[in-house]
């Protein structure tokens, strides 16, 4: 590639990344190809959301993750399900929460005034008894008050004058009593029971983070969110937001989520607020996967910057066996192209990401073989076909299931042995006829 052509300049190219674990991702290893990291760059530059197309396992979602490190950035995740609406992204509400906490300020109201009715018998029973009590108990009780007091006032006369009179001192402090009726309406307030999403979040987090305290049981919680929220420097770092697999939900949500990335903002009703991005926030990188299991609103996917992660694709890899021949990574001959051959040795190139000097060629060719057999055969008969997730599947059994105590020549024999034993479990997705 020569000086002049142009590269992406936020996004290192061909280099192993090592992604640290963020809550439920685990650590792992990326690499960008200049694809890919136009299309990221593009998205900040224009401030659209990029829709990441492919099958499932060829790393849409760890592109975002990806990005989040390499652009030091927050790394904010939503998986979509089917039961997702658009309005759970901005905020959720909790109605079952609020009637647990009305059913039991009911009951522990109606506790206290069983409590105070006893208490009010009690104290009725008592005088009762000192009403119906003898006469003589009644003088010996009043003598005893008697000679109480008047021990009380020798103790006055005998004070020193150093002593602090408690009478003379103003009385400044006064408990004020707020009606029990008030308490519980405040506890019942609805804001009491709203949890900020994710675009709350990412367009707001410092008034996400005050409505997240404020809730009594919040539905989700941020990886970055350890103790306090530093406006200044989430204002100078940004975000990633990543919404994961959006062919699942209904068309209301594509179309809910690109009125809200167009607003740069959202109303909650409930709390007669509005969320907005303030000015000089870093607009966040919104990065959509879509498995293509169902197809998208054309509105939606117009208002998209698309990238297609489509490995096995003939263009795609002739593309990248051009780079590499620049590269002086493959022979300079264009005219030995094999769409086999490049995608093999694009396999290997993944499969030299997550394990680094543990396999022999030999090994990562033949599991590329055996991928690239049960692809055709998927596709011929219209089944599952695996893809790069089984590719590093098979490899990462391969490295940890218990092997023989042997090395070099030996070892490397034991391991082609052992993957065509056990390739058809990761392989193979479609039923047997």
């Amino acid at each position: 590639m020569s000086s002049d052509e142009p590269r992406p300049q936020k996004i290192r190219v061909g280099q192993r990344i090592k992604l640290e674990q963020n809550q439920s991702w685990n650590k792992s290893f990326h690499i960008f190809d200049e694809e890919s990291a136009f299309a990221i760059e593009m998205a900040l530059a224009t401030g659209r959301p990029l829709l990441v197309r492919g099958e499932p396992g060829s790393g849409k979602s760890q592109l975002a993750r990806a990005a989040a490190q390499e652009l030091d950035r927050y790394f904010i995740a939503e998986s979509i399900t089917a039961s997702t609406e658009g309005k759970d992204l901005l905020w959720k509400y909790d109605p079952v929460a609020r009637l647990s906490e009305a059913q039991a300020q009911a009951a522990g109201s109606a506790l206290r005034q069983q409590r105070r009715g006893l208490r009010r018998e009690g104290q009725e029973t008592e005088t009762l008894a000192t009403n119906n009590a003898p006469q003589h108990s009644t003088a010996l009780q009043k003598k005893k008050i008697a000679r109480h007091k008047k021990k009380k006032s020798s103790r006055q006369k005998n004070k020193s004058m150093y002593q602090l009179d408690r009478s003379a001192v103003p009385q400044t402090l006064y408990r004020i009593e707020i009606p029990e009726i008030q308490r519980q309406e405040y506890a019942l307030r609805p804001g009491n029971f709203i949890s900020p999403g994710v675009l709350w979040w990412v367009f707001d987090c410092v008034s996400a983070y005050k409505q997240y305290k404020r809730c009594c049981y919040p539905f989700y919680k941020p990886g970055f969110l350890y103790e306090e929220i530093d406006e200044l420097e989430t204002a100078e770092r940004g975000f990633v937001l990543l919404i994961d697999e959006i062919d699942k939900a209904s068309p209301c949500l594509p179309n809910t989520l690109l009125e809200v990335l167009g607003n740069n903002g959202f109303h909650v009703p409930l709390l007669d607020e509005s969320v907005g991005m303030a000015p000089g926030i870093n607009k966040p990188l919104v990065i959509i996967t879509s498995n293509e299991e169902e197809e998208l609103p054309p509105a939606f996917v117009r208002r998209c910057l698309v990238l297609n992660l489509h490995f096995d694709d003939k263009e795609y890899l002739r593309t990248w066996w051009q780079q590499q021949q620049e590269a002086a990574s493959l022979p300079s001959s264009a005219e030995e192209f094999s769409q086999e051959k490049a995608l093999i040795l694009w396999l290997i190139q993944r499969a030299e990401i997550h394990f680094q000097g543990v396999f022999s060629d030999k090994v990562k060719i033949k599991a590329a073989q055996l991928l690239i057999k049960d692809r055709r055969a998927a596709q011929r008969f219209g089944g599952v076909q695996p893809g790069q997730a089984e590719f590093l599947d098979l490899l990462r059994a391969l490295q940890d299931m218990p092997v023989p105590n042997c090395s070099g020549e030996a070892l490397e024999q034991y391991q082609l042995a052992l993957l065509k034993k056990i390739s058809r479990y990761a392989l193979v997705k479609s039923t047997p006829e």
